[in-house]
This record gives structure tokens, sequence and C-alpha cells, in this order.
């Protein structure tokens, strides 16, 4: 035995040194995809890599960004969760390794070069034709030379294509010996019966329900309002219903009988296991690879009506019918209960030969074969049988699984603050730098005076001074910082710029526009005013927009409401809630007597916006009714004269660590301060920032105030301070919103934010062609 040999670990790995950049892996297979994707290409992607943890495959995932979105979007959620529970290896691209199989999933993904070498050298290449070659009306969608020259030169081995039907395989065919190699055999779709449990079905009596689950794109409908009613017709006693969503085109053909939900308002197994018919027609303009959503019916044992087209590969498992006899087919299995249930039995059966996750060991041994290449050692006793896993039992997936651990160096990220009046910018990107995996090293960026409170969170920090404490005007201060910015960007070396303000400034713009290399991650939170400026040319210079969950979303109009693209997450703190000191531990460091109630006035740096005459009146109400009072002195705040009131004053950040001991918090209604106050569950009054370059908080208060959760003061409303403090002080009021609070669920968006943003980091890109994603400086 080699030393080489000797030092083999787990996942195949051979380390020829103790530097891990310089280990040699070798895998089975290699998922080279684009987990963005959406529909079958992403349920393909999910069963693959679950048959691969099931028979304990050495399985690799490459994550490769196509040209297919732009700015890029986060992985799909439920890719992404399959990702996460499984047990394979993410790989970036920079690691040293081998694979006999590289599946490199969809053509259209590999249309362009990277910018990055891949040091990926697999023994063969298949590219997975999710994809048709023509159109319905047989225009070209994609260039395979160019693609089989893109894998072979990324590569650097023989590359054959794999129909995943009889159609796509016919439109290869066509192109003759000018097309390129073709796998011996289709490598179909796979599908888990284990999901479909609910598939025993009965022939319905009375009114009967057909439907259909698709992506709401016009290409998965009928062309015309006549094929549509044919396919599903209107009448009493039909009961139609969609799951995904209707395109607008269409919308306005459908009947009054129809019910249509999005992915997400149930789950597929759920609804199908609802309908008694699935009826799939599609746009003459399309020709469907493979068809999964119809495969996934089948699986639920639903008679299945597809167009004749889909015959070849579906065989005995659905009736087929011109989309005008639609309703003949239906009422011919409802007059026959035996065909009824005959039918519902073959198509579960068709799944079961053909499809089933279960066939994994025979199917791959093909593949093997047809690549002429010996079969890894988890199949030699599992080519002909599956025993084990036809029960569609779960149990051994849970037994093997392991969290996906990714490979190669590790990335650095800078965090660009704008932040000169508050802390609100500073705050988000700390919250998502905190929930970043151990592969990331944030370093921060920033021009807030708050640098020093980054620091002592325990984050590098580098500090720029703003234009106006400069004296400088708009146009040198952007030249300069555009400097300082891009040396940061060299000297960190790092993968991406992460950042968070309201407008980005004119020098961040030019250094984005100059390193395309790396990643431009724009963190904009919502609730703009209606009336505010906003350019969304500036949303060009990024490749993501993450948008911070908004409690008030619901009546959110503001110029960002409505633009595409951007990376929804929940509502993100820097702070779990209920995470903080204990009362007693709070209490010490506000300064006040733990048994005592107590009320935290927290009116921000008030830089840019004077509440005037407003927190006097507020502390002197406070005093006359004998209320333990703090006042919480932001870091930036400008220094003040003595305050008359004999009120305690404390400095802390963050605030929401002592939550414990706070029974009433009179703050804004910023961004942080406003969701900290809403899911800490801490009655509040809310004074808003009505600064015209503030968000709209204002808005923030009221929609607070109508929910019960808080109150809203306004800053000119001097004659309501005293309604206002009796009803925020009386035990009513503290203990409806303590209740309210109880009810609303917390999903912290910034670990979403973090994960979206290392999807990006580590991924192939290959979105943008080459000319334009390399560095210009």
């Amino acid at each position: 035995m080699s030393d080489a040999e000797r030092q083999q670990g787990a996942h195949g790995c051979l380390r020829s040194s103790n530097h891990p950049s310089d280990w040699l892996m070798h895998f089975d297979i290699v998922h080279a995809a684009d987990p963005r994707f959406q529909g079958g290409t992403s349920s393909a992607l999910r069963a693959e890599l679950k048959a691969a943890r099931r028979w304990e495959l050495n399985c690799g995932l490459l994550p490769f960004l196509g040209p297919q979105r732009s700015p890029v979007g986060a992985f799909d959620s439920r890719t992404a969760a399959a990702i996460e529970q499984s047990n394979i290896d993410w790989l970036a691209g920079s690691e040293q390794a081998t694979c006999d199989i590289l599946l490199a999933h969809h053509p259209a993904v590999f249309e362009r070069m990277p910018q990055s070498p891949v040091r990926l050298r697999p023994r063969r290449v298949v590219c997975v034709v999710h994809h048709p070659l023509f159109n319905g009306q047989h225009v070209q969608q994609y260039d395979p030379a160019v693609i089989e020259r893109v894998l072979d030169r990324l590569f650097g081995a023989p590359v054959v294509f794999a129909p995943v039907g009889p159609k796509v395989r016919s439109q290869y065919e066509g192109l003759g010996p000018h097309g390129p190699k073709l796998l011996r055999h289709d490598l179909w779709n796979m599908v888990d019966l284990a999901e479909w449990t609910q598939h025993r079905r009965k022939a319905p009596a009375g009114a009967i329900t057909l439907g259909r689950h698709t992506r709401a794109d016009a290409m998965k409908w009928p062309d015309s309002a006549g094929d549509l009613r044919a396919a599903y017709p209107e009448r009493a006693d039909f009961n139609i219903k969609v799951l995904g969503g209707v395109p607008d085109a269409v919308q306005q053909w459908i009947g009054s009988n129809w019910e249509i939900r999005a992915f997400g308002a149930s789950n597929v197994p759920d609804f199908l296991s609802r309908l008694d018919f699935y009826v799939y027609f599609h746009s003459r303009h399309w020709v469907e690879a493979f068809g999964l959503c119809a495969a996934e019916a089948m699986a639920s044992g639903l008679v299945t009506v597809l167009d004749p087209s889909f015959k070849d590969l579906f065989e005995e498992g659905a009736a087929y019918c011109d989309i005008a006899e639609t309703a003949d087919v239906i009422e011919r299995f409802m007059a026959s209960p035996h065909a009824y249930v005959e039918q519902s039995n073959a198509a579960r059966e068709l799944v079961r030969r053909k499809f089933a996750i279960d066939r994994y060991p025979e199917r791959m041994g093909r593949l093997y074969d047809d690549l002429e290449l010996p079969a890894p050692s988890a199949f030699k006793n599992s080519r002909t049988t599956v025993t084990g896993f036809s029960n569609g039992s779960d149990a051994d997936d849970r037994a093997v699984r392991s969290p996906a651990r990714r490979l190669g160096q590790r990335r650095r990220i800078l965090f660009v603050a704008t932040n000169g009046i508050g802390l609100g910018h500073i705050t988000r990107l700390m919250a998502i730098a905190e929930r970043m995996s151990e592969d990331v090293d944030p370093i921060f960026f920033t021009r807030s005076a708050g640098a020093a409170l980054v620091f002592a969170r325990g984050h590098a920090v580098d500090y720029i001074p703003c234009g106006l404490a400069l004296g400088v005007t708009d146009q040198s201060w952007n030249k300069a910082y555009a400097q300082e910015l891009l040396s940061a960007v060299e000297a960190f070396d790092v993968s991406a710029v992460v950042f968070d303000g309201n407008k980005p400034f004119p020098g961040l713009i030019a250094v984005a526009q100059s390193r395309p290399d790396i990643a431009w991650v724009w963190v904009r939170r919502a609730l703009w005013r209606v009336d505010h400026a906003f350019n969304p040319d500036a949303q060009g210079a990024f490749d993501m927009v993450i948008e911070p969950g908004e409690f008030a979303h619901d009546e959110d109009h503001g110029p960002t409401r409505e633009l595409p693209g951007a990376v929804a997450v929940s509502p993100l703190l820097l702070l779990e809630p209920g995470s903080g000191l204990p009362r007693s531990e709070a209490a010490a460091k506000l300064g006040v007597d733990p048994n005592r109630f107590t009320v935290a006035v927290q009116l921000g740096s008030q830089r840019n916006f004077d509440f005037a005459a407003l927190p006097e009146l507020i502390f002197a109400g406070l005093e006359r009714r004998g209320v333990q009072t703090v006042q919480i002195l932001n870091p930036l705040a400008r220094p003040r004269r003595e305050d008359r009131w004999r009120v305690q004053s404390r400095s802390l950040y963050p605030l929401a660590e002592c939550f414990s001991a706070i029974d009433l918090l009179v703050t804004n209604a910023g961004y942080n301060s406003f969701h900290e106050s809403i899911f800490g569950g801490v009655p509040s009054i809310f004074v808003p920032n009505e600064a015209p370059e503030m968000d709209d908080q204002h808005l923030r208060a009221v929609y607070a105030q109508s929910a019960g959760l808080g109150l809203c003061l306004r800053h000119s409303e001097l004659n309501r301070v005293e309604a206002s403090l009796d009803l925020a002080l009386s035990e009513p009021f503290q203990a409806e919103v303590r209740r309210r609070s109880k009810r609303l669920g917390f999903v912290n968006g910034a670990v979403d934010a973090a994960k979206a943003i290392e999807q990006l980091v580590f991924s192939i890109r290959a979105d943008r062609p080459l000319h334009a994603s390399i560095a210009r400086t």
C-alpha cells in the first residue's frame, strides 16, 4: 500500500500534503448544476442527490451559475434544503479533485466559460439535456457545439450528451453527423415513490376534480382560450384546481370553476391527492424534454391525460388524446369505474418500472456501461435488486444523513456600511456577518462613527470618514473613497463586497464596475417613502440584491416594492429575541432597580432630525408619574447640554441585550429598533424620524399601532404625550402587546441572507460573458 493510500480519509480524500488545498479527492459522481432552477430540472437534481445518499455513493456538487437570471438569485429553497441535508461535498472549483463522471445538468447553463478555472478532472463529462434543442416552432434554443466546447475545455475530458427523453433524443439525432455524441440510453428523471403514498384510488362519484401543477410560464399552457377551455371545461360537474399559478395571458381565459394556488400554499403530494384526473397540455411553441410533473401525477396514482407526443416516454401509464377530446376521455373513465382503477394502477406501475428512484443502481449501471467505466462498489450487488428500499421507507436515508461539507479555500467578504447618521446599516451587516459559516472571514469597511462598536464585537474593521466630517466636496470624497475601497478589495483579496445603504455611492459603483470579477451584493431595506427619489438603475451595479423582511410589508407601496430580482428574506435582527441578559443583569447595565417598572427612552442620534420639545414632555410626564426612567444615549449622538430632568443615562449597544429589564420602550421606528421591539415583545411608543431622506418610519409606527403592538407618537403631536403615556403604562395595554407578540413567529432573515451570499460566493460564475466578468482596473 502506498503512503497516499494509507492517508486516505473520509469521502475518498487522498491527503498529499498538510495543506487542505493540496488534497487530491476522488468522487464517483459530481453534479455540476445551477441550483437556482425551479421546476423539473431542480426536482431531477434533488432526486439525484437523494439517490446518491441512499446508496452511499461518493458524490460531489459543483454549483454552476449559468446565464439564466439577473440579478443573480438565491438557490431554489427546496434544492438548498436538499444540499444542506445531504452528505455530499460542495465543491467551489479550487479543489484538486477527480471523479468518474461529471453530470452537467441542463445545457444552457454551460454556454459560457467561467472567469476562474475549475481544478476538477473527470474521466467523462455527461451533459444531461433537460431542455430541448428546438422549441415547438423548430427554433434552436442553444448551440450544442458551443456547450460541448465549453465542457471539454473546462474539464479536459470527453463529453457525451444524455437526453432525458425520446423527444430530446429525436431532435439531437436529427442533427446527423454534425451533432454531438449521444449516450446509448436516455437518462430519465427519477421519482421517489415514497413521497407519493396516497395512490390507491377509487373512481370518483358525482362532481370530479381535475388539475395540474406547473410553473406560471406561458409556454406550459395552451395557446388559446378555446384550447384552455377544451382541456379544462367550464362545467358544473368539473372542478379545476391549479397549483403553481397561472400566467397573466392565460388568466383572462379561465372559467368560473377554477381554484388557483401558489406553490407553498400546499405541498405537491397533498395537492395531487385531492385530484381525480391530471390533465396537462402545453403550448404548441414548447417541447417538453421529459415531463416530470406528469410523472409525479402518475406516481400518485392519478389518471393522467396527455398529448400523444408523450406516449413514447410514458407508454401505458397515461391516457392520450388531442386537446379537444379531453372531456370525452374523462367521461369514458367516469362511465367505467373498473377502467379508472385499472388506469390508476397502470400509472403507478409505469413509474415504478421506469422512473422510480429504487431503479437508481440499475440506471447508473447502464450509465457506467455506456461510458465503458467500471461501476462503483456501491452498485456491485445492487444492479438488479433494490432490497430494503422498495417499501418506500426513508429510514436508510436518515441513517446516512450528515450535513453537506463545503470544500476549497476560505473566502473573505468585505461588509461596507454607509451610516453617517445612525447604526441601522452597520447593525444589519453585523447580523448577517455573524451568521456566516466558518468558511467565511468577514471584514468591515465603513464610514460610520460606530466602527468602534463593530470592533468591540470582534470584527476586523477599516474606517474612512464621511465627506461631511472632512469638509470636502462630494466629488473629491467619492474619488478618494473609490481609491480606499479598491485598495481594501485588493489588499484583503475579497471574494465579495456586501453593501448596506439607501444609495450606493458613485465611488462604490465605480469600483464595482471595474471589479466585476468579485461578487457585489446590495442589502436594501424596504418601506421607502412613496415619493422617495430612487434610481432603479442603481440595482444594475450589483450581482445580488437582498431585501430584509419588513413587518409592515403589506402596506409598502414605495418605489422598490415592484422591482424584480431581489432575494427576499425574513426580518433580520442582530440578536435573537429572548437571547438577552436576565433581568437582574440587564437592570445592572441600565443602572436601574430590577424590581421597579422601567421605561427606556431611545430616540436615536437625532443627527438629521430634531424632535424639538417632545423628549422633554415625555421625560416630564414620566417624572410626574414617578416612573423609573433611563435615557439610552446613541453612541453617535452629538454632545448635548445637561438635561434638566433627573434621568439616568446610559450609552448601550445593542439595547436589545437589556430588553428583559425594560417594561416600556420609547424609541424611533427605524428598521432595527422597530423590529427588535415588535419581535422582542416590548410594549413601545414609536416616535418616527420623519426626515425626508429616511424610510417611512411613520408608516411603520402606524402599522404597529393598528396591529395592537405599539403606539405611534409623532414629533408634532405634543398634545398627545400625556394620553399616550397613560395608555402605554396601563396594564391592559401592556398585557395585550405581550399577548399579541407571543403569537408572532420569528425566523431570523440574517441566516437566509448569509446563506444567499455564500451560495453566490462559493459557486462557479458563468452568468455573464467572460469579457464582462474580468477585472478592468
